[in-house]
């Protein structure tokens, strides 16, 4: 089984499982409030993010864009 570490997710498959609009996702990475501990790179034109830091990251805080 692949253990959740080596997932990485697509934008908008981050934006349907946390319910967070692609445009969120774009002005959070924007404003910098992505960059404590999420890692997100491109592959190609699309951005990747590494899912098991995603969960933390929605689970812990509360969002005030």
């Amino acid at each position: 089984m692949t253990e959740s570490k080596n997932i990485f997710l697509t934008e908008k498959q981050v934006a349907k499982k946390y319910q967070v609009s692609t445009r969120t996702l774009h002005n959070l990475r924007k404003k910098g409030k992505l960059e404590n501990g999420i890692q997100y790179f491109y592959l190609g034109k699309q951005i990747r993010y590494k899912y098991n830091e995603l969960q933390v990251y929605f689970e812990t805080s509360t969002l005030d864009y």
